[in-house]
């Protein structure tokens, strides 16, 4: 089963008006924080010593703003619990705002071996309705200053669907990322519904005082796109996730195969099965406090950061296998899944005949796989689905 860690930093320069993500807009305290993510690794010790990561994901807020010196204490005290393959993905999200040449070198000496920019749009006007503020320049300046220092392996993020956007500024945004050659390119259409908290920008469109473009338009975009980045060579592997051959995320990638990961820092997510050889077991579920002062505070007292926890049944990992393994392009094995859970395939496979009859997947023996259609109305199909 495969094994990831993961790490939230929650301290960005400004507050992005559609990002409900735990970040804040406040001066990072660097060795505090970095003895933060030491002190809750000590407590979650004993069920993670030992355990070979194949992947670490530094996300954000914006991460490249952390002093490499205090993230090299944190990474040293990761690394003592938990030691990493050799070949292992570790990936740091970086805004085109928050960055430089020494920087980049700095984080390259660590490890790190990926990075992620955070772009959303190389437009002006997409990029100050999304609150960004990075010019399409400082997007492009950041690509190079992270091939100088060295990453062979960089992915962009862009957003589409932002507030006054046009489908053919979406192909153009597609267009000049492709033209970058990254190795990854995740690509999300603005979302302002169903998010953890309601954000400014959600509340803004909700009292009519902000208009974002419909689902039709939106759906149009992403066809735009696709089109532009299938004819520029990329793969769509995830809904949300192009990649030149041999470039997929592998972190990402273990989310969605059902594996187990090490959530640490304020607003983290973790996931530790009861039994690793035995996942019909079940397992917990648990996410820390999303108020960075509330997570210090915790931590530094010897009390839980944890804000929630799950016990997760085999029969509840079964739905989230199905439900998150239908994101990916090639598909989830109804019976692989249903044996590694010790669940009755048969249900799944009856409701899965269902989406073949509604002509948004196609079934070849018991792996499924959603089609363009089903994969652009993926909740909808997962949910009639599990």
């Amino acid at each position: 089963m495969a094994f990831g860690v993961y790490i939230h930093f929650p301290y960005c320069l400004s507050k992005c008006p559609y990002c409900d993500f735990a970040s804040q807009a406040t001066a990072a305290p660097h060795d505090r924080y970095a003895q933060a993510i030491a002190r809750e690794l000590a407590s979650r010790e004993p069920e993670w010593r030992g355990r070979r990561a194949a992947s670490l994901y530094l996300g954000g807020g914006t991460p490249s703003l952390w002093e490499p010196a205090a993230l090299a204490a944190a990474l040293e005290a990761v690394r003592e619990v938990v030691p990493f393959d050799g070949d292992a993905e570790l990936t740091l999200e970086a805004n085109p705002g928050a960055c430089d040449a020494a920087r980049f070198g700095a984080y390259r000496a660590l490890g790190f071996n990926r990075l992620s920019i955070g772009v959303q749009s190389f437009n002006e006007a997409s990029l100050k309705a999304l609150g960004r503020k990075h010019s399409g320049p400082d997007a492009e300046r950041a690509f190079a200053l992270a091939r100088e220092a060295g990453f062979a392996n960089l992915s962009l993020d862009l957003i589409y669907g932002a507030p006054g956007q046009s489908v053919e500024g979406a192909r153009g945004d597609a267009a000049r990322a492709a033209r970058l050659a990254p190795e990854h390119l995740s690509v999300y259409g603005l979302m302002i519904e169903g998010l953890e908290i309601e954000t400014p920008m959600a509340r803004e469109v909700r009292r009519g005082r902000l208009e974002v473009p419909d689902d039709e338009a939106q759906w149009l975009m992403g066809e735009e796109i696709r089109a532009e980045l299938e004819g520029a060579g990329y793969r769509r592997y995830e809904i949300s996730s192009w990649a030149k051959p041999g470039f997929e995320s592998r972190h990402n990638s273990m989310y969605w195969l059902g594996g187990e990961y090490l959530g640490l820092g304020c607003g983290a997510v973790g996931f530790a099965l009861e039994d690793p050889r035995d996942p019909s077991k079940g397992g917990r579920r648990w996410g820390n406090h999303r108020s960075a002062t509330r997570y210090l505070e915790a931590v530094e007292s010897g009390a839980s950061p944890e804000s929630w926890s799950e016990r997760l049944e085999a029969r509840d990992l079964l739905r989230e296998r199905l439900a998150i393994g239908l994101r990916r392009v090639a598909g989830v094995d109804i019976e692989a899944v249903c044996a590694e859970l010790g669940q009755d395939p048969e249900p799944s496979l009856r409701a899965a005949r269902g989406l073949v009859e509604r002509g948004l997947a196609t079934l070849d023996g018991s792996l499924l796989r959603l089609n363009d259609r089903g994969l652009d109305f993926h909740t909808e199909a997962a949910v009639s689905f599990v």
